[in-house]
C-alpha cells in the first residue's frame, strides 16, 4: 500500500486535532459545555493555519475538525476517526472505510485502549481485526493507535496484536520506554512503520522520547496535544504569539529530529 502521500521525504510529520470533547476540556477545564461549536472550529482552524506549510497530512475529527479544515484540507491528505469519541473500555465503531472515503479522507485511525490480559482485551483484538480486514478489502490506509497508558505494556501489547494477524498500514504507539524497546517493536512490526503519538505528554518530554524513538527506527510522528494544547486557554497577544512564533518553531524541531535519522 502507498503511504506517501502521508509523508515527507519518506517521513510521517503528522499533526494530531482529533480531540473531540476532550478539546472542549482543554479550551475550558471548569466548565467545557460554556464552549461553543464555533470557538472549536475557530481554534482548530488557527492551530492548522499557523502549521499549515509543515505538517506532511493531518489527523482531524469528522464533525468540527473537517470544518476548521477549509482550504487545506482540498491539499494535505487527512484521516479521519473510525471509532465514536466516548472511550468505554471497548472502541465503538461509528464508520465504515467507505463512509470515510466519501467524507474525503485519504486513510482511516482507529485508537484502541488496551490492557494485556484485561477483561476487554479479547474484544478489542476482535474489533481490530474487523477495522483492519474493511479497510485492506477497500485499499484504505489504517494507521493503529493503541493506548496502554503503561509505558511498560507497549512492546507486549503490539506483540499480542501482531499474535492476532492484525497488521495495520501504520502503528502509531506511546513511547515504549527506551530506545532499546523502541528498536525492539521495529523488529517486531518489519517492513510496517511505527510512528509515536504525544499522548498528553508536555512538549519538552515527547521531544526527548521522539529523540529515543527514532534512535530506534520509529518513522515520524502524529503529535497533537504537546504540540498545541497550551494555547486552548490563551487570549489575546499570548495566544497570537503562541500561534506565530512558538507553535511552528516546535513543530520545526520535532521534524528535524525526524529528517536526521
Amino acid at each position: 500500500m502507498d503511504l506517501s502521500k502521508f509523508t515527507k521525504n519518506g517521513k510521517f510529520l503528522m499533526l494530531a486535532l482529533d480531540h473531540r470533547g476532550s478539546f472542549k476540556k482543554l479550551m475550558d477545564p471548569v466548565n467545557p459545555e460554556s464552549v461553543t461549536d464555533e470557538q472549536v472550529i475557530s481554534l482548530k482552524n488557527e492551530i492548522i493555519e499557523a502549521l499549515k506549510d509543515q505538517f506532511s497530512s493531518l489527523l482531524i475529527d469528522d464533525k468540527l475538525g473537517l470544518e476548521a479544515c477549509h482550504e487545506v484540507c482540498k491539499v494535505k491528505p487527512y484521516l479521519l476517526p473510525l471509532e465514536k469519541s466516548s472511550h468505554t473500555g471497548i472502541a465503538e465503531i461509528e464508520y465504515i472505510a467507505a463512509e470515510l472515503k466519501d467524507l474525503g479522507a485519504s486513510g482511516a485511525k482507529i485508537l484502541i485502549d488496551f490492557n494485556p490480559g484485561d477483561e476487554n482485551s479479547g474484544k478489542q483484538l476482535e474489533i481490530a481485526s474487523e477495522v483492519v480486514a474493511d479497510c485492506m478489502a477497500s485499499d484504505f490506509p489504517l494507521f493503529l493507535e493503541i493506548v496502554t497508558h503503561n509505558e511498560g505494556l507497549v512492546t507486549q501489547s503490539v506483540n499480542e496484536f501482531l499474535g492476532e494477524g492484525i497488521e495495520p498500514s501504520v502503528w502509531k504507539l506511546e513511547y515504549p520506554g527506551s530506545e532499546d524497546k523502541s528498536r525492539e517493536i521495529t523488529d517486531m512490526v518489519g517492513e510496517t512503520p511505527w510512528i509515536l503519538l504525544t499522548g498528553g505528554k508536555d512538549y519538552e518530554t515527547f521531544k526527548n522520547s521522539l529523540k529515543e524513538a527514532v534512535q530506534g527506527g520509529a518513522k515520524g510522528f502524529l503529535a497533537g496535544r504537546a504540540l498545541w494544547q497550551e494555547v486552548c486557554t490563551m487570549k489575546g497577544e499570548e495566544k497570537n504569539k503562541f500561534l506565530k512564533e512558538t507553535l511552528p518553531d516546535r513543530f520545526r524541531k520535532v521534524s528535524e529530529i525526524i529528517s536526521k535519522s
